[in-house]
């Protein structure tokens, strides 16, 4: 019985008398030795299915089901891990099943509010409307203020939710400049670009995009395609073109100086 008791005490002390009252009573009817009976009794009780719902999640995508006293510390971890972040009302068991049932560890959660909580959470309140609208595209249906906490409470990752994200943000520069890389927002994070580079270095492109098409045409160039790529390597990479350069080393022989291509830049002719 004293297995039993252990269980029941445990029960009792987290305000949940019903089912230490379902154990009682399934061991005066199967027997204190008839161990399975008493387990699928307790389990099929509807105040355990409801208690202990990320459990019965677990169970359907093939994972094991925390004991009780795990679930229940469990729950205590996790909301340690939101007091700091003032985020108590998301403290729920509702929500806790959502983390349990989903097998999100105490240290994934602090990941998920670090990585992805509060950025979005902060890019929201400060009305950063390039990022948010990037976020809401990759998340349809979700409003700015069930945002981040859509993103905590789902199946994504905190390694994944950081690369969404992160680009995310090179999408917004692409807003805030007006210029689409040709590269690709998903590759440049890939090389590590932040929001901050790619606005500089799509800003630079833009500037110098039409004056090196001028000058392609000027000096022969039967071609501009892949030109614009050949810029964003440039400014945003740090890899030189064999056609910008010469391109640049043209331009400066026919109409001297020393500064880069840019729109407006061409057509002055080199004081002889």
């Amino acid at each position: 019985m004293a297995g039993w008791d252990t269980l029941r005490q445990l029960f009792i002390d987290s305000g949940l008398q019903e089912l230490a009252d379902v154990i009682t009573e399934s061991i005066q009817n199967n027997g204190i030795d008839n161990t399975s009976l008493v387990y699928e009794d307790l389990r099929n009780s509807e105040t355990y299915k409801t208690r202990f719902k990320g459990n019965f999640d677990r169970l359907a995508s093939g994972r094991n089901m925390l004991s009780e006293g795990e679930y229940l510390q469990q729950e205590n971890m996790y909301r340690e891990v939101m007091a700091p972040y003032g985020a108590s009302a998301l403290a729920t068991r509702d929500n806790f099943a959502k983390f349990i049932g989903n097998d999100v560890s105490v240290r994934e959660l602090n990941n998920r509010f670090e990585v992805a909580y509060n950025r979005v959470t902060k890019a929201v309140d400060s009305n950063d409307r390039a990022l948010v609208d990037q976020l809401k595209s990759m998340y349809p249906g979700v409003t700015d203020n069930e945002l981040a906490t859509s993103l905590l409470l789902g199946r994504e990752g905190s390694e994944y939710l950081n690369t969404k994200i992160n680009v995310a943000e090179i999408k917004a520069a692409e807003t805030e400049t007006g210029i689409q890389s040709s590269l690709g927002a998903s590759f440049l994070q890939s090389q590590g670009i932040n929001r901050n580079q790619a606005r500089v270095g799509l800003n630079k492109v833009a500037e110098q995009k039409a004056g090196y098409e001028q000058a392609s045409r000027m000096f022969g160039e039967t071609s501009t395609q892949d030109l614009q790529k050949e810029l964003e390597q440039e400014n945003l990479l740090g890899q030189t073109s064999k056609r910008t350069k010469r391109l640049a080393s043209q331009s400066r022989a026919q109409f001297g100086g020393q500064s880069g291509i840019t729109a407006g830049s061409l057509g002055r002719k080199k004081q002889i």
